[in-house]
């Protein structure tokens, strides 16, 4: 059979790939694999901006410990039977409609835009205010500030409306 060396090159190539896109297992609790994925997720929670593997080797050490004790406490959890506790399931369900509120809300607020033109015309309207001492601070090192303020202002204005409106939709008594 001659000599290929395409076919090598493609197979070395493809065999890199799958090293790549899977992430390597760091260890594994009772079969269950943690890999360089978890890690970096666990990271990124602690230490916005930080990967896994940027970490130096005794920081990556106790990352894993780290993993694998979470994992131990989770299966000791699970075995517990706490999940089907009625205590459990009425708090889960109060979290899972808390987040969907939170998720809802943030979703509304992504909507919200700020032009410059507005950011621009309330610091004009509020250059008093916009001193640090008794100079003015210059609009660009302030108009990130401004406007997250416009855009929460916006915000309240639009959960003041919509609260109004779903009140008016529905029948609310309150009972005090």
């Amino acid at each position: 059979m001659p000599f290929k060396p395409s076919v090598i090159l493609a197979s070395l190539l493809f065999s890199a790939s799958l090293a790549l896109a899977a992430p390597a297992t760091l260890a594994t609790v009772n079969g269950k694999a943690i890999t360089t994925a978890d890690a970096n997720l666990f990271v990124s929670k602690v230490m916005p901006g930080m990967s896994f593997n940027k970490l130096d080797p005794k920081t990556k050490r106790q990352v894993v410990d780290q993993l694998v004790n979470q994992a131990l406490i989770r299966n000791q959890v699970i075995k517990s039977g706490i999940q089907s506790t009625p205590a459990f399931k009425a708090q889960y369900a109060a979290l899972k409609d808390d987040l969907a509120v939170d998720m809802w809300m943030k979703q509304q607020m992504n909507k919200i835009t700020v032009t410059d033109k507005e950011a621009k015309a309330f610091y004009d309207a509020n250059g008093d205010k916009m001193k640090q001492g008794e100079k003015k601070l210059p609009y660009e090192k302030v108009k990130a500030d401004i406007v997250n303020f416009i855009k929460l202002e916006k915000f309240k204005a639009i959960m003041n409306k919509t609260t109004e409106s779903l009140r008016a939709a529905s029948k609310v008594e309150v009972k005090l």
